[in-house]
């Protein structure tokens, strides 16, 4: 007989059934032992295997519903969710460090379903039609242009910085490409120029659910509406130095074929290597580099998480659901 001080609470399930030689969890011959055992005892360890057969097909219910929050969470202990919207989510890293000059490292992780959440590239005014150059403004005067293209079913909630610019000129061009609205602003001037082999292009269809990271070409311009020409994440951009980075990724969360979830990494103080292993851990295929330096910025419902004061032609906002359950 079991003895009367048996816990079942203090054994995992595999291993309560494992040691008492269960032939299944949820069908056991409770007659074919040889060691009897209380009605109530047959009632407690019924009622936990219950318990276990309802967390598990709970589980399994979320995975299939809930990928973004469920895998990714899953994956990434040492980050905390500071932001839950529909189809969006903000991960803050829980290992804050000092460098050497006593910064506080901060380190952001935006994830985005398309197929609910929205991504909208921003620009200053325009000039010119061939090459067109942008105006610049800082990131918080974005933030108040995303504010005004908030609707009754979508809010802006994040921005980030975006494309690679010249921070000589005011307008200025777009380093490798940008097309927002379905309408070219640009190839990029440093086409053929600069990092030869190593220009990407982030592209995506807002509402449809698909976003791509590929190397660059001019016809990816003509299949898309939306595209932000960026870097391989290896491209020496001061690889081994630690300085603000902005990088993105895209992600098949719930492993159906489609590249639906876009990741957006932000950090004040990284390696390149290091923004390449969080998007890794955020199970992403593909990764290109956005600029950073002083152009990095993130901001999260109209708060500066990283502040940057410098002005840059283009950003890249996040809106969510409004008035819908929360995944």
């Amino acid at each position: 007989m079991f003895h009367k001080k048996f816990k079942i609470s203090n054994l995992g399930i595999r291993e309560f059934c494992e040691r008492y030689k269960f032939r299944s969890y949820n069908r056991i011959n409770w007659k074919s032992r040889k060691n009897k055992i209380s009605h109530q005892e047959e009632q407690k360890i019924s009622l936990y295997l219950f318990w276990w057969k309802i967390k598990f097909s709970l589980i399994v219910f979320s995975v299939a519903h809930n990928p973004i929050s469920v895998v990714a969470e899953a994956k990434i202990p040492s980050y905390q969710k500071i932001l839950h919207q529909d189809g969006v989510r903000v991960y803050q890293s829980l290992l804050i460090n000092y460098s050497q000059s006593q910064i506080q490292k901060q380190e952001y992780v935006t994830v985005i379903d398309t197929r609910k959440a929205t991504i909208k590239n921003l620009t200053g005014n325009i000039t010119g039609n061939n090459d067109s150059k942008i105006s610049k403004k800082i990131l918080s005067n974005f933030w108040q242009d995303a504010l005004a293209r908030n609707t009754a079913s979508r809010k802006v909630v994040a921005m980030v910085n975006g494309a690679f610019f010249s921070t000589n000129d005011n307008p200025t061009g777009i380093a490798f490409g940008l097309k927002t609205d379905n309408n070219l602003i640009t190839y990029g001037y440093a086409i053929g120029k600069e990092y030869p082999g190593q220009i990407r292009a982030f592209a995506f269809r807002p509402f449809s659910g698909i976003a791509k990271i590929q190397n660059y070409t001019k016809q990816l311009f003509s299949h898309f509406p939306e595209v932000v020409g960026a870097l391989h994440p290896l491209a020496d951009k001061s690889t081994q130095k630690y300085l603000p980075r902005t990088f993105l990724g895209v992600s098949d969360l719930d492993n159906n074929g489609t590249q639906e979830s876009v990741v957006l990494y932000s950090s004040n103080y990284a390696r390149q290597i290091d923004a390449i292993k969080v998007l890794r851990d955020f199970r992403c295929r593909t990764i290109a580099m956005l600029d950073g330096g002083g152009s990095t910025g993130l901001i999260v419902n109209g708060r500066p998480l990283i502040s940057t004061n410098r002005p840059i032609p283009h950003a890249i906002a996040v809106y969510a659901v409004v008035n819908s359950s929360s995944n």
